[in-house]
């Protein structure tokens, strides 16, 4: 809440903890509604970035996969492969217009 005041127009990203496949996740600016999807079920929210990085207008996300064996001293192993992820739908700004479209 702190946040959304310093931050007023800002978008947050409301996933839910145990959901997968986009079920259940929704953008919101209003944050008491963000407090009541809390409320009934854990969740996570956090803000949207607004202006992503993009390829060719589409949004991705890329995963590397890390085992921390030790965190003094550091030590971890990096698996040599990862995962990409591309949006099958160009990216859009957040508004009021397709704030209920899960894909945006």
């Amino acid at each position: 809440r702190a946040h959304a005041r310093k931050e007023p127009g800002a978008w947050f990203i409301v996933k839910p903890d145990g959901g997968c496949q986009g079920r259940g996740i929704f953008l919101t600016q209003d944050v008491a509604r963000a407090a009541a999807a809390a409320a009934k079920d854990p969740c996570v929210a956090q803000e949207y970035i607004a202006r992503p990085f993009l390829i060719d207008g589409f949004k991705f996300d890329m995963r590397v996969y890390v085992l921390v064996t030790s965190c003094a001293p550091l030590r971890l192993f990096l698996y040599k492969e990862g995962l990409v992820r591309l949006c099958t739908e160009a990216y859009a700004e957040p508004g009021e217009a397709n704030a209920d479209q899960l894909f945006v």
